[in-house]
């Protein structure tokens, strides 16, 4: 889903990092906040999967993708237009993206967007992925200082769920008639704040971001940090502001779970 030839930016500012010590100290400037902000941008989108009748299924697969395209992006003129059958009508609740009975998202690819960490005295780092910060940590075995047998290659990056697009034999669904969407996206998905106390220092450790497994590919939905005195398997959520991204692409499908429902014991 993500594009490619996206340039990430350069680190602004100089590094907090001393040699292998991963300790960010937000050398306070007098009467500013201890506030760390934290910025992931680079491509995604939205996403939805919704359930549709197999008779709207089979009468817009005989219509085919390019008139499902442009169906779903106006339904409602197109509909009029084209005189389509009521109930084959099912992009009828103010657009595509509320046809997400099953599953609606917001986020970015973690392998393709990058995260910036920007401390209280303006100085900011920047890592090329979630994955990228994680693998900082793949020696260290344990971090007892945030929690009792914590690992921060093991938690940092927590997956959510799964969720697949192909029919056939798929058993991340229920055997039925499904539509999907995804509208590409490149920019600012998450810019969020993590508050701290007046001489409490930042550790990227604490960092934790969830994603789905959404067709192979992790897809970073939210951010969350480990206060001290959070339960490390329920961080706190952070508080994102949103972004500012731009289109690139839109596609939809149709497609069916056609495998035998499993029987009841």
């Amino acid at each position: 889903m993500a594009e490619q030839g996206f340039c990430k930016p350069q680190v602004v500012g100089s590094s907090p990092i001393a040699g292998s010590k991963f300790y960010y100290k937000g050398f306070m400037i007098e009467g500013s906040k201890n506030t760390v902000k934290i910025t992931v941008a680079g491509y995604g989108g939205e996403f939805v999967l919704g359930t549709v009748t197999p008779e709207q299924h089979e009468y817009w697969m005989t219509l085919g993708e390019d008139a499902l395209s442009e169906y779903v992006w106006d339904a409602d003129d197109y509909a009029e237009e084209n005189r389509i059958p009521e109930e084959m009508h099912f992009v009828n609740q103010g657009g595509w993206y509320e046809v997400s009975d099953v599953q609606h998202l917001w986020g970015c690819d973690a392998d393709s967007s990058w995260v910036e960490i920007e401390m209280p005295n303006g100085d900011s780092i920047q890592h090329d992925s979630i994955f990228d910060l994680r693998n900082k940590y793949e020696e260290e075995e344990e971090s007892s200082d945030i929690g009792e047998d914590y690992c921060v290659e093991d938690q940092m990056v927590r997956e959510i769920d799964e969720c697949y697009t192909g029919g056939g034999d798929n058993y991340s669904l229920e055997p039925g008639s499904y539509f999907t969407a995804y509208s590409s996206e490149k920019g600012t998905f998450i810019e969020a704040d993590i508050d701290l106390d007046e001489n409490e220092e930042f550790d990227e450790r604490r960092l934790v971001f969830h994603t789905y497994d959404l067709d192979g590919s992790e897809f970073l939905t939210e951010v969350s940090y480990i206060y001290k005195g959070d339960d490390v398997d329920d961080p706190t959520a952070l508080d994102s502001v949103g972004g500012d991204t731009t289109g690139k692409g839109f596609e939809c499908s149709l497609f069916e779970v056609t495998r035998p429902k499993e029987e009841e014991e």
